[in-house]
């Protein structure tokens, strides 16, 4: 059984108010040929479909459309689960409808049993192909509804415990459905999964990605469910990260990631759909191909002083050779810049912005390192402490975050002598 395993799709978003429809249309335009080439009976979308819980009439546009131009083609199955952007009511609305297409629509699994979640998957010829067993995102308050008053327990295992039951019933959901016949069997999820692998593997749950997403969105281990809660089944294709990425080194457990850029920190990242085969259940015949998505839109971020910034930026009104190989695309920049005492980045940076191509735009300024200082700035005290610091001791810190110095600088020193009197007084 061959399939293309993709998600996070977030049609609808505006990064920094970036129109980004043509993207997301040359994107589906892109899948629907790959789908061709690839011969793939079957597409599976891990969640986060939609940006938002309420998307435009664009977007639900795109997403239906899209649907509806597989019908005639090869894709004879097609798997949607609703992600936490989602919103699973309006996911499942149509749900009856696009069933009579062969696309499966699981937006929740609240009130669901497991042999809702449950279905068989047919080749072009009509033959069962395999079995899929469809989780959405469960939200805290379904997870909870989940347990009987015996099984419940501690907020810190409470995904992994709830993870294991549904997925251990909708496992042997799967089980009757086969019914000792060798079909593989695929299940899917939109969770934050532990023992990554790349990028966030080393990030602390306190740490955002520039898409605004935590790393983790929840407290502790809340959400960060281990690899064991996953049946023996044979792939289990995941949302919500939004680079590719194998979970406990396990290359049947997997993450597509996201097919576009949903942060200045990804720029330079290659972004994935999967093209997984499968061969009869239980053979080790599993083969996943990583292919990269089309870059339709560029993103760049430039960062250094104002002078290294203010070069890079001359380079695209001088048309460099690796920006001409890229032809006209549209080309969005965030400046990361070293603040200047006494120098205003945006007035520094106005002849070079203005002199910039037309299908060049900065879309967004940032202050290299801030978060880092507000961070290292407030790292020595305990969350009992920081309530307990006096006003002067609070605006300190602000004072040095915001300035991006150091308060053993002398510039931060000067900073903190001329503003400081300032905060104090409004305070009082």
């Amino acid at each position: 059984m061959k399939f293309i395993h993709t998600a996070d799709w977030h049609l609808g978003n505006q990064m920094h108010e970036i129109d980004r429809r043509g993207e997301a249309e040359a994107f589906l335009r892109w899948l629907k040929n790959l789908i061709a080439e690839k011969n793939a009976a079957t597409l599976v979308i891990a969640g986060d479909i939609f940006d938002t819980a309420n998307p435009s009439l664009e977007a639900r546009r795109l997403y239906y459309t899209f649907l509806a131009s597989l019908v005639d083609s090869c894709c004879k199955n097609v798997i949607i689960i609703g992600g936490n952007h989602d919103s699973a009511p309006m996911l499942d609305s149509a749900r009856e409808l696009l069933e009579v297409l062969n696309i499966r629509v699981v937006g929740s699994i609240n009130n669901l049993l497991p042999s809702q979640i449950c279905f068989e998957l047919n080749d072009s010829e009509g033959k069962a192909c395999g079995i899929c067993m469809a989780l959405p995102f469960v939200r805290e308050v379904e997870l909870r509804n989940l347990l009987s008053e015996s099984e419940k327990c501690s907020d810190g295992d409470l995904y992994t415990k709830v993870y294991q039951k549904i997925y251990t019933l909708a496992f042997e959901e799967a089980e009757k459905l086969r019914a000792g016949r060798p079909l593989p069997v695929i299940a899917t999820g939109h969770l934050y999964a532990a023992d990554l692998e790349g990028r966030l593997s080393s990030k602390k749950s306190s740490e955002k990605c520039d898409d605004g997403m935590k790393v983790l969105d929840v407290l502790g281990t809340l959400g960060n469910v281990p690899a064991s809660v996953f049946p023996p089944v044979d792939y289990v294709a995941l949302g919500h990260i939004h680079y590719s990425s194998m979970v406990a080194k396990n290359p049947a457990i997997r993450y597509s990631g996201s097919p576009f850029v949903m942060g200045f920190d990804e720029a330079s990242l290659p972004h994935h759909v999967l093209c997984v085969d499968v061969e009869k259940a239980g053979e080790a015949s599993l083969n996943v191909e990583k292919i990269e998505t089309p870059k339709t839109y560029l993103y760049r971020r430039i960062s250094g002083t104002l002078a290294e910034i203010k070069k890079e930026l001359e380079k695209f009104s001088k048309n460099s050779k690796s920006e001409k190989a890229e032809g006209k695309k549209p080309i969005y920049i965030e400046v990361c810049y070293k603040r200047e005492l006494g120098v205003s980045a945006q007035d520094y940076l106005a002849d070079a912005i203005k002199a910039l191509p037309e299908n060049v735009s900065v879309v967004s300024w940032k202050i290299a390192d801030s978060e880092k200082i507000l961070s290292s700035s407030l790292e020595n005290f305990e969350a009992s402490e920081v309530k307990n610091l006096d006003d002067r001791e609070i605006f300190t810190q602000l004072i040095l975050s915001k300035s991006g110095l150091s308060a053993e600088s002398e510039e931060g020193k000067a900073a903190i002598e001329k503003f400081l009197p300032l905060f104090m007084k409004m305070a009082d």
